[in-house]
């Protein structure tokens, strides 16, 4: 069974440990304070990109979420022992392949979304590199403003800096593979 975390006060931690206020992260994420608010006490839980704003604004990434109190120098992660992401409005999640290595530069993450489903309308940002391999379905990748469609078996490698979104174009389930390489932030 996966790991059972709590999104909403590992938000909170974080944004107390940076001593930001709820107003301040709203401005960085362009996220409201009420629906912060709420996402930390447990009331809402955010979708993907909504979630991928916020700790882009704590100078944070999804890794967060995936470490164990330990650190680890290496990383068994069983099927049946990932950790999940989960939107629940948008009906997708994420699982991480990668659990354990605190401070990891790698990250590894299969997301299954469904059709129609665009990961972060307007786009997002980090830093490092991202790959995204299609595993199963077609996709639509934006970086910058240039549209790349990826069918099963295509991959696409980028910078992270670029702005970039998928969608799924196809009327089925698609299934990626994303490999993110982040450097150490200090």
């Amino acid at each position: 069974m996966p790991d059972t975390f709590y999104v909403g006060k590992k938000i909170k931690a974080i944004r107390r440990e940076k001593n930001l206020t709820l107003k301040k992260l709203s401005w960085k994420s362009n996220v409201s304070t009420t629906q912060i608010s709420e996402i930390e006490r447990g009331l809402s839980s955010p979708t993907i990109g909504t979630l991928m704003k916020l700790i882009s604004a704590l100078g944070q990434d999804t890794s967060i979420f995936f470490e164990n109190a330990r650190s680890k120098k290496v990383s068994l992660v069983r099927k049946n022992e990932r950790s999940l992401i989960v939107d629940k409005k948008n009906h997708i999640y994420m699982e991480s392949l990668t659990n354990g290595i605190v401070d990891s530069l790698l990250k590894v993450i299969i997301t299954r979304p469904q059709s129609g489903h665009e990961n972060i309308p307007g786009g997002y940002q980090h830093a490092g590199e991202e790959l995204i391999y299609v595993n199963k379905g077609e996709i639509q990748v934006e970086l910058d403003r240039k549209t790349y469609v990826l069918k099963e078996g295509d991959s696409i490698h980028f910078r992270g800096e670029m702005c970039h979104s998928t969608k799924n174009i196809i009327n089925d389930e698609a299934e990626l593979l994303i490999v993110v390489i982040t450097p150490h932030s200090h």
